[in-house]
């Protein structure tokens, strides 16, 4: 037939082609969002057909809550989950228990940095604040409250601040947290009572702050004022950050150490198990050897469904596509 009577029927089928819009939904760890926000609008661009890929920092909790999804029988509200720290024994086995097989994918290494608002004209003759982990761990437990305290002093000849420490900490459930007093708890479990996990009881002297900017943000704002953030946002803010022993007895800020040589050390070590379907509970990168080694890495996760052939065919490919650009050169 002349062409003329097929050009309705090309403009109806074009139509709509264009209005099936595939769709991918993340939530999880505010620490790669920004990664994740510009990847998503790369891979939008580059599609032809219509995407939507959203991803929503909740941070690492919610990212495992929806995963597991216990609110909807134990079906994922997301479509993946990220966080900085594994799934927690109990939600995975609640994923196991609920008939699904989930799997992590490693995707960036992340330094905790600890940081401070001690004057500058205050600040020792080398010119950051050491401290080991014991220290540290008294100086988040109220043990110690001021910069001047002896066992601080011992570690930073030159240094005359004498103001009161306020040490502040994230009000929500938070993978910073939970890397931070992990690592004190198994570093120095003589000085650090307090447990461990994305939330904790925290003594009550102590101040909160939501998030990484509100963490940056409370530091800036009050003299000797002490933090854990993760490194980026520390350094982003300016801060001046605190130099921590590593476990070769170095003292090293995050801009100072390689970040990857605790990826490194913990391959070396059979840290990281082979099989991607297994319960990652007790995986972490804390005080690994190593000269250069950060003390306080964190590894960020995909979490996702290993079976995605009941999830529809654009989001399962959507998801493919994401996790293979997150993990390429580019």
């Amino acid at each position: 037939p002349p062409r003329s009577t097929l050009f309705p029927y090309t403009t109806l089928f074009r139509s709509q082609a264009q209005t099936t819009v595939g769709e991918l939904h993340g939530s999880g760890t505010t620490n790669p969002s920004r990664l994740f926000w510009q990847s998503m609008d790369i891979i939008e661009e580059r599609t032809k057909g219509p995407t939507h890929l959203t991803y929503r920092a909740v941070g690492s909790s919610t990212g495992q809550k929806e995963f597991l999804g216990a609110s909807n029988g134990n079906m994922a509200l997301n479509h993946f989950g990220s966080g900085d720290i594994p799934m927690t024994q109990s939600r995975y086995d609640a994923v196991v228990a609920a008939g699904r097989s989930m799997v992590h994918v490693p995707f960036a290494l992340g330094a905790i940095g600890v940081f401070h608002s001690v004057p500058t004209s205050e600040l020792p003759t080398s010119g950051s604040i050491h401290v080991t982990g014991c220290v540290l761990a008294k100086i988040f437990s109220t043990q110690i409250t001021t910069w001047n305290d002896p066992e601080i002093l011992a570690l930073n000849p030159g240094m005359t601040a004498t103001g009161t420490i306020q040490v502040v900490h994230r009000v929500e459930g938070s993978s910073s947290t939970a890397g931070f007093t992990e690592y004190l708890s198994a570093k120095c479990s003589a000085s650090w009572s307090l447990g461990s996990g994305s939330t904790i009881t925290w003594p009550t002297s102590t101040s909160t702050a939501q998030g990484s900017g509100g963490m940056s943000a409370f530091i800036a704002a009050n003299a000797y004022a002490i933090g854990y953030i993760d490194a980026g946002h520390g350094h982003e803010a300016g801060l001046g950050e605190i130099a921590l022993q590593n476990a070769d007895g170095e003292y090293l800020r995050t801009n100072e150490a390689d970040i990857g040589a605790a990826g490194v050390a913990g391959l070396s070590a059979g840290v990281i198990p082979a099989d991607p379907t297994v319960d990652f509970s007790a995986v972490n990168l804390y005080d690994l050897a190593g000269a250069t080694t950060w003390p306080i890495t964190m590894i960020s996760y995909f979490y996702i469904s290993k079976d995605l052939s009941g999830m529809d065919a654009q989001t399962a490919a959507l998801l493919l596509a994401f996790v293979n650009f997150i993990l390429s050169t580019e």
